[in-house]
């Protein structure tokens, strides 16, 4: 998640909520820095044969961004969060699934 606002925000516990209710073997990790947010975006698990992917829940853009890693590919797809997160990230959630089975 990356809130470049950090804590001044009263919402951002719910927001983890919701990512941490959709994918809940997963951690959420909170960056107030878009460069480490960009560091994490680019690394990757090796040795892996399965597919992998990240979310990424971007307040300021209003977006909630997947990318889902086949072999060397990376594929992205953004979606806009209007009024409701928890449907934008079940969006993202279907996305993943579709990316992942093929």
């Amino acid at each position: 998640m990356l809130d470049t606002t950090g804590a001044t925000r009263g919402d951002a516990t719910n927001a983890v909520a919701v990512l941490q209710e959709m994918w809940q073997k997963s951690t959420v990790q909170n960056f107030t820095d878009s460069a480490e947010l960009e560091a994490w975006e680019k690394a990757w698990p090796s040795g892996t044969q399965r597919g992998a992917a990240k979310i990424i829940y971007d307040r300021a853009a209003g977006e909630v961004r997947a990318l889902v890693r086949r072999q060397q590919e990376i594929i992205r797809k953004s979606f806009t969060v209007e009024s409701d997160l928890t449907a934008a990230v079940q969006q993202a959630k279907s996305f993943i699934d579709e990316q992942t089975t093929r």
